[in-house]
C-alpha cells in the first residue's frame, strides 16, 4: 500500500515498509543538463541519511502534536529531498514541453502531497532498530544507499534510497520499499491526472 511506502521514507525517514505499489517501470535520465558539482567537500550520501535519521528519531521521542510533526518535517526534513529533481522524473519527457509556472506548479504539489503524507504517518514510529548497507554508486552523480529495518520477530524491511549530486550536495530523489518506487508510483499519479483533463474532442 502507497502509505506504507511512505511510512517506511519517515524513518529516515524509517519505519515498516512494504509497498504493494505498481512494479517499477524503467525510466529515462530527466530532460535538464546535469547541475555542476561545487568543488568543496561534501557531506557522503550514508552520512547525509544518518544525520536525518537522528534528527527524526529524537524528535519523534518527544511524542510530539501532529501540527508539531507538520512543521518539522516542512522546516527540517524537507531540506533532505531534492524535489525540483523528483518534478523532473516524474514528468519525464513532458517536462520539457511544460512552461516555468507550470513546472513550478507540478513541483509544488508533489512536494505537497509528499511532505503531507509523510506528517500524517510519523505518529507510527515504534523504535525499530536500523541496519545501513554499504552505498552503491550508480553514476559520478547518483548513488543508492540500502537501509534494512530490523522488527522484532520479522523479517527485515528493505529500504533504498537514491541520492543525487547537485549544488546543495546529496538529496535523495527517490525511495523503494520492498522495490516499489516512490518516484514510479508519482509518476503514474500525474500521468493519471493528465489523461484525465484531456479534452475529449467530438463529445458533445
Amino acid at each position: 500500500m502507497k502509505s506504507n511506502l511512505l511510512l517506511a521514507t519517515a524513518l529516515v525517514f524509517c519505519t515498516t515498509a512494504g509497498s504493494v505499489l505498481a512494479a517499477p517501470v524503467p525510466m529515462g535520465t530527466p530532460w535538464s543538463a546535469p547541475r555542476a558539482v561545487p568543488q568543496q567537500t561534501q557531506a557522503n550520501p550514508t552520512t547525509v541519511l544518518r544525520e536525518g535519521m537522528n534528527r527524526l528519531v529524537a524528535f519523534l521521542q518527544t511524542n510530539p502534536s501532529p501540527n508539531q510533526i507538520s512543521a518539522f518535517v516542512d522546516a527540517e526534513i524537507a531540506r533532505y529531498f531534492d524535489f525540483s529533481y523528483m518534478t523532473q522524473w516524474v514528468a519525464g519527457r513532458n517536462y520539457r514541453y511544460m512552461s516555468e509556472g507550470e513546472r513550478h506548479a507540478m513541483e509544488e504539489q508533489l512536494k505537497q502531497m509528499f511532505l503531507t503524507a509523510l506528517a500524517q504517518r510519523l505518529g507510527s514510529y515504534s523504535n525499530q532498530s536500523v541496519r545501513f548497507n554499504r552505498p552503491h554508486r550508480v553514476s559520478g552523480q547518483e548513488v543508492s544507499v540500502g537501509v534494512d529495518i530490523l522488527q522484532p520477530g520479522g523479517y527485515p524491511a528493505r529500504l533504498n534510497f537514491r541520492f543525487y549530486r547537485g549544488d546543495d550536495g546529496w538529496k535523495v530523489f527517490d525511495v523503494s520499499a520492498n522495490g516499489s518506487s516512490a518516484l514510479v508510483h508519482y509518476r503514474q499519479y500525474f500521468t493519471r491526472l493528465q489523461y484525465q483533463q484531456r479534452p475529449r474532442w467530438g463529445r458533445g
